[in-house]
């Protein structure tokens, strides 16, 4: 049976950053009923409540956020994105911890009850130039903006205090944080110099993490991938595995992974794709695996002995799942039967990996090929309602984790530097080419859609090859040079590894933005555009509309008022999906599925 819509719009409530307390456990969900409201909900004693109905439970630092909060003991401090305020909640109630004012953001916050403190990334947003971006302490006895503990990096992340000393990763442009990053400690209690624990040209070192008071936990790429090191008394021991135990810094939040006491880290490991839980001992370099059938592990909480693991399946959705020292598993929240189930299969092709789904008992279906967000990121297999969606409704799917993607070591995502519209573009075409001699799709009828910069990847595809019969972008990137000029600190220096320095690489900016390539575009496409958007703006749209219009191909627009860079509301998401099944069914010449409107299309035959 097809999945119906509200399957997809009306989705679990999804959870994330487990922590683990004396006083329960806890985490962030979001709320699918509420627009993905963000809330800290927790579970004592067989009770799971909410602890924060009123507020919105994020943050906006360095754009994408993360860390927005923290729970130790029956302490727990949150980032109010209404107020943006940092707030805590322990035995006598509520109270902030910041003012109300908008020149301060707040994330990665770390609390640290023994020591009264609150560490956390603060962006000044009314420095000259640039946001300034520092690590500070918050009192828990008082209401302040923070005191300066480390200055003069362009980006800081994961603060951690063990002991009145406080560790973090450090980076500067033109570098993102998964280029070139070191790890560093300071006191809280003096004006002593920063200690460098780790730096190396060319190597991203993250997340640091205290085993014991004086030893200190990070990853590094120095192999070629993301493995575990710790600095002990016994001297530097390496989780060392051709595998990424690590992910790279998008946003503030902690790390798949963490202490479960001085000589042992529970930590994500991705192998061909899939992440699995793995223990390292790094006195003995011993490695074990506690939890088996995972597709990727978001976060790991200890205490009592426990392990508490947010875990994905491929085969239903994410769980919180206990594991007692006895391997007993016990799930907490989450999980649940899945509606419909198509098995992700992983593959690679000339190198390129990606995960294919394919619908039961259609011999050749049309294809549509997904091109991740980032494109730093990476496709994994975990559940996910929409691409069950896809393949419910008779529709191959080829999540395509293209060069540049992460969880597959350094050298695979170098590859994309320089190349981006090239490389990605050439991984996509390999994907579809290489399912189509194998018979297992209609290569008549591939579609390719993506969001943002995946959305870039997928203009770009339309433009310079002819293997797609239609397109969807979602709010895509079209113009490279305006997204270099306009864009946020963050990413301000992203696209000068991606394409190459600005502005003397101006030509390639422009050789390579599909704006430019307009009369190329002859393939029908649908165009899904928030009015609001601030990174692609709408007139991008408008003009793609033009393209294919004049080219006399089918073509549909819709534009949402409310929306910017990337649907929330539940109208937005349910109106968008519609316009996607409704299209590449009339385009395909599919049987048109009778509970969706159909979806007016200009030029169709």
């Amino acid at each position: 049976m097809p999945m119906p819509i509200e399957s997809v719009i009306q989705r679990r409530d999804t959870i994330a950053q487990v922590r683990a307390t004396s006083s329960g456990v806890y985490w962030l969900a979001s709320i699918a009923a509420e627009d993905g409201r963000t809330t800290i909900r927790r579970h004592v004693d067989g009770q799971t409540t909410d602890l924060t109905p009123e507020a919105v439970v994020r943050t906006r630092v360095m754009e994408y956020g993360g860390g927005a909060y923290d729970a130790e003991h029956g302490t727990v401090c949150f980032n109010d994105d209404r107020t943006n305020q940092v707030f805590v909640h322990d035995e006598q109630g509520l109270r902030p911890l910041s003012p109300a004012q908008d020149r301060y953001y707040f994330g990665g916050l770390h609390v640290q009850v023994a020591d009264g403190v609150v560490v956390a990334v603060r962006e000044d947003h009314e420095a000259a130039g640039e946001p300034r971006t520092e690590i500070v302490a918050l009192r828990l006895d008082e209401v302040s903006v923070g005191e300066v503990l480390a200055t003069g990096a362009d980006f800081y992340a994961g603060p951690r205090i063990r002991g009145r000393v406080v560790a973090w990763q450090q980076w500067d442009h033109p570098n993102m944080g998964w280029d070139t990053s070191s790890i560093w400690t300071t006191s809280i209690d003096d004006d002593s110099p920063a200690h460098c624990v780790f730096a190396a040209d060319g190597v991203s070192a993250q997340h640091p993490m205290w085993l014991t008071e004086g030893e200190v936990a990070y990853t590094s790429d120095e192999s070629g991938f993301w493995n575990w090191h710790a600095n002990t008394a016994q001297g530097r021991a390496t989780f060392a595995t051709a595998h990424d135990c690590d992910t790279p810094v998008w946003v503030l939040d902690r790390p798949a992974a963490c202490a479960v006491g001085p000589d042992l880290v529970a930590t994500i490991e991705i192998v061909d794709g899939y992440g699995r839980l793995a223990l390292w001992q790094p006195s003995t370099s011993g490695i074990t695996y506690p939890l088996r059938g995972t597709v990727w592990i978001e976060s790991v909480a200890t205490f009592d002995d426990k392990l508490y693991i947010i875990a994905h399946w491929a085969d239903r959705p994410a769980s919180l799942v206990a594991i007692s020292p006895d391997g007993t598993v016990r799930e907490i929240a989450g999980g649940g039967d899945a509606e419909f189930y198509a098995k992700p299969v992983s593959r690679s092709t000339g190198g390129v990996h990606h995960w294919f789904y394919a619908p039961k008992g259609v011999d050749r279906p049309p294809l549509i090929v997904n091109t991740h967000g980032g494109p730093t990121s990476m496709a994994t297999a975990a559940y996910d309602e929409q691409t069950q969606f896809w393949v419910s409704r008779g529709f191959a799917v080829a999540d395509v984790n293209y060069r540049g993607s992460t969880g597959f070591g350094r050298a695979y995502r170098d590859a994309l530097k320089g190349l981006w519209g090239v490389a990605d573009v050439e991984d996509v075409v390999a994907v579809v080419r290489d399912l189509a001699e194998r018979g297992l799709i209609d290569a008549d009828r591939v579609a390719i859609r993506g969001g943002s910069a995946g959305g870039y990847t997928t203009l770009q595809s339309l433009v310079s090859t002819d293997v797609f019969a239609a397109g969807v972008s979602r709010y895509g990137v079209g113009d490279l040079e305006a997204l270099v000029r306009d864009t946020h600190k963050f990413e301000s220096r992203y696209l000068f590894g991606l394409v190459g320095p600005w502005p003397e690489e101006e030509q390639r900016y422009r050789d390579r933005s599909p704006i430019h390539h307009l009369d190329r575009l002859a393939t029908p496409m649908l165009i899904l555009q928030g009015l609001k958007d601030k990174v692609v703006p709408p007139g991008q749209a408008y003009e793609m509309a033009d393209a294919v219009r004049a080219a006399g191909k089918p073509l549909a627009l819709a534009t949402f008022p409310d929306e910017a860079h990337g649907f929330r509301s539940v109208q937005a998401r349910r109106a968008s999906l519609e316009a996607e099944l409704s299209f590449l069914q009339q385009v395909f010449g599919m049987e048109h599925s009778d509970d969706v409107p159909r979806l007016t299309i200009e030029n169709l035959g």
